[in-house]
């Protein structure tokens, strides 16, 4: 059917408008001045006749279905007559393989954009409310009936989250502690009023930074850990098991995770606070300080209502890490990826809850000058 060398050289005929015939080799050894005849012809409707070839291989079938795309491309309505019988098959191969163009992706407008955007935001508000109020409604069964929460399971993880988290957690309040009153004495010594330091470094890490640093901490090691664990199990059906045999996953998978940091998180933020002291304390050693100064000078200022508020934001943010990390988990799709996906956005989503919680308590609290 097709020969290194051609029998006839290429013949195109204009049989009438519109009509073009093709007749002797359309192959490899076509000139490009050929096809380039075509892109001057009037817009309009092309027939091409290959009835008529004498020898045809890939390389023409190819040059010939390139013409087609391009012309189409420009306007110009383009039909085939098929070629003799003996042809068709490196016809149709070349159809298969090269006839349809592969359709480029489009970027979506902008305002189709934001709409996509606002809509999957709506169903994930729409998808963690539902799974909230599941999870409150279990809490509230449990509060009533204590003997419904796996007790064993719960303690095991307040142990994995206090005692595992510490040394970290313990470590970065430590040294932001000593950051913070180091910036600060530099400032306060030009006045003579580095004795504040121990108030500014106290009041700071136990209302604010203490429980914010335990939650960050929390958020990276335990929150991602049980979008792992759960994405991990919805990857396996595991979570499609749970729910066949009549178990529910936010009370017998969720519930044990979230008790268990929500009771961590405060005595953890305990820890974090007196670390972060410690650090201040060294600096104010540095400074000329005597130990106890920085504890009298501290004790004078801070009251009750500064620790409630350090241990009523570490309840609410114990709480928030662990719902949005195991509900992350179990809304995780199927796939190699699934899990890391989970796993990055459960803690994305934690950071910027944190934030806006954080931000609504202290506006909350100054209002009601708390």
């Amino acid at each position: 059917m097709s020969q290194n060398q051609p029998h006839s050289p290429l013949v195109i005929e204009a049989a009438e408008p519109g009509l073009f015939v093709f007749k002797g080799a359309l192959n490899a050894h076509v000139p490009k001045r050929v096809w380039e005849a075509f892109a001057k012809l009037p817009r309009g409707k092309i027939k091409l006749d290959l009835s008529s070839l004498a020898e045809l291989d890939l390389n023409g079938a190819a040059q010939l279905l390139w013409l087609k795309n391009r012309l189409r491309a420009s306007g110009f309505s383009v039909e085939f007559t098929e070629p003799p019988n003996n042809l068709r098959p490196i016809w149709q191969l070349a159809e298969t393989a090269l006839g349809t163009p592969a359709k480029m992706e489009t970027q979506p407008a902008f305002f189709e954009r934001m709409g996509r955007f606002h809509t999957h935001a709506w169903a994930e508000v729409l998808a963690m409310t539902a799974f909230l109020g599941e999870l409150l409604s279990h809490v509230f069964e449990v509060m009533i009936r204590p003997w419904r929460l796996r007790w064993g399971s719960t303690l095991f993880l307040v142990e994995q989250s206090v005692i595992n988290a510490l040394p970290v957690t313990a470590l970065v309040s430590f040294l932001v502690g000593l950051i913070l009153a180091f910036q600060s004495a530099m400032f306060m010594r030009l006045f003579g009023v580095d004795i504040f330091v121990a108030d500014l470094v106290g009041l700071a890490l136990i209302r604010e930074l203490g429980t914010l640093l335990t939650a960050i901490v929390l958020t990276g090691r335990s929150g991602s850990a049980f979008s792992a664990e759960l994405g991990a199990m919805k990857a396996n059906q595991e979570i499609d098991a749970f729910v066949t045999m009549g178990l529910s996953p936010s009370r017998d998978l969720v519930l044990p995770r979230v008790m268990a940091l929500t009771m961590a998180t405060p005595f953890l933020t305990v820890l974090a606070d007196f670390a972060g002291l410690l650090g201040g304390n060294v600096v104010m050693v540095t400074l000329g300080h005597p130990i106890s100064v920085f504890w009298v000078e501290l004790s004078s200022h801070i009251d009750i209502s500064d620790v409630s508020t350090g241990l009523f934001k570490a309840f609410v943010f114990g709480f928030t890490v662990a719902a949005i990390g195991c509900q992350r988990g179990l809304a995780a799709g199927s796939g190699p990826t699934a899990v890391g996906q989970a796993t990055t956005l459960g803690v994305v989503t934690n950071i910027i809850v944190l934030a806006l919680l954080d931000s609504l308590f202290a506006i909350l609290f100054y209002v009601l000058d708390w």
